[in-house]
């Protein structure tokens, strides 16, 4: 359920213009083999994932040790995905949330064969020989530049038809500099926060760090981008009350996010969505914050943060930590942040300041 309004007044800010964003590339389309490859690897992802919907078993789960979710879509979004970036950039290690272990338990092999056999049937010649390997193959260390792909995030939100994205980002020296969501749902030309039918295919965000960010529409074939949507991101409406995505599944984590907001004395709401298009909203401005407080299970994991943090910031969010650090993706887990932070630039001083008091942050970094 969303939370209740906080107390206070946002003094002004959403009524500020966005100047500091009007010296932006707003008419460049990126041209960077980088995001060529990535856009490729997620275009390849998103065909195979068609194919599994066209199952009526598409959005059956398999209930994984750690209690999360997995679908012959996670699967075979992932294998397709790892087959492009094993073809252009077979160097570089891939990190990714699916492996060996999504699939332990009874029902695993029916999954997999699944998913295998929509990354055929998608990928036709351009099929790897054995797509399984590709999965449960022993992940390489990553280096300097790495990827890290989330097949599904939000696979709950999958499995119910509501919102969810396929992920992909490219790391280097510990920085996200090339993100993309293909987001299936949010349908361009319509409110983001309308879910559209998966047949409708959505949306592509894309961003390269330095460069900008973009949106454009998938197409079958597509390998780069074709009048690309310039992103700037700018205040969705001359209200005073914060827009603030929220966890559709609630729970301790979220009411602390609540207890944040609720400390800064901002005015705000809370809309509940799955997934990385958290960090679509808030590149677009239909969104103005969105963030992870420290949770039980240890440190965010950098699937669920490097494609949509590229793309926000890009798009001019301020993005960090809760208390201003930068984010620090150096291995599975974002272990040297506290949470995580994508929001307007004229809140995000409260915000930081109101969370190293709640979780003991060092403040940020000079």
């Amino acid at each position: 359920m969303p939370a209740p309004a906080g107390m206070g007044r946002v003094d002004g800010i959403k009524t500020r213009t966005n100047r500091r964003y009007s010296q932006r590339m707003a008419h460049q389309n990126p041209h960077d083999d980088r995001l060529d490859i990535a856009l490729e690897a997620i275009l390849a992802g998103l065909s195979a994932l068609r194919v599994v919907l066209q199952d009526p078993r598409a959005r059956d789960p398999l209930i994984k040790a750690d209690g999360s979710p997995v679908t012959a879509g996670d699967l075979a979004v992932q294998m397709a995905v790892c087959a492009v970036l094993a073809k252009r950039s077979p160097e570089l290690a891939v990190v990714g949330e699916e492996g060996e272990g999504s699939v332990n338990g009874a029902g695993g092999d029916e999954l997999l064969a699944r998913a295998v056999a929509a990354v055929r049937a998608s990928m036709g010649s351009d099929a790897p020989a054995d797509p399984l390997a590709l999965l449960m193959q022993p992940p390489k260390q990553p280096g300097e530049k790495w990827w890290t792909v989330d097949p599904i995030d939000g696979t709950k939100g999958f499995r119910s038809a509501r919102h969810y994205a396929l992920c992909l980002a490219l790391v280097e020296s510990g920085s996200a500099t090339v993100g993309v969501l293909s987001c299936p749902t949010l349908v361009m030309g319509r409110d983001p926060l309308e879910i559209g039918a998966d047949s409708q295919n959505g949306t592509i965000y894309a961003a390269v760090h330095g460069q900008g960010a973009w949106k454009f529409p998938p197409a079958d074939g597509q390998r780069r981008v074709v009048d690309a949507m310039n992103i700037l991101r700018r205040p969705a409406r001359t209200a005073t009350t914060l827009r603030v995505c929220d966890s559709i599944e609630g729970g301790s984590r979220a009411e602390r996010m609540r207890g944040v907001m609720t400390a800064t004395g901002l005015a705000w709401n809370s809309i509940a969505l799955d997934s990385q298009c958290k960090y679509a909203l808030v590149a677009e401005g239909a969104a103005d914050c969105f963030m992870r407080v420290p949770g039980s299970r240890g440190a965010e994991k950098v699937w669920d943060h490097a494609p949509g943090v590229v793309v926000a910031q890009e798009a001019g969010a301020a993005v960090s930590d809760l208390c201003g650090n930068p984010l620090v993706f150096m291995g599975e887990s974002l272990d040297r942040n506290v949470g995580t932070l994508a929001c307007d630039r004229e809140i995000a001083p409260i915000i930081h300041k109101v969370a190293a008091q709640q979780f003991g942050g060092r403040g940020a970094l000079g």
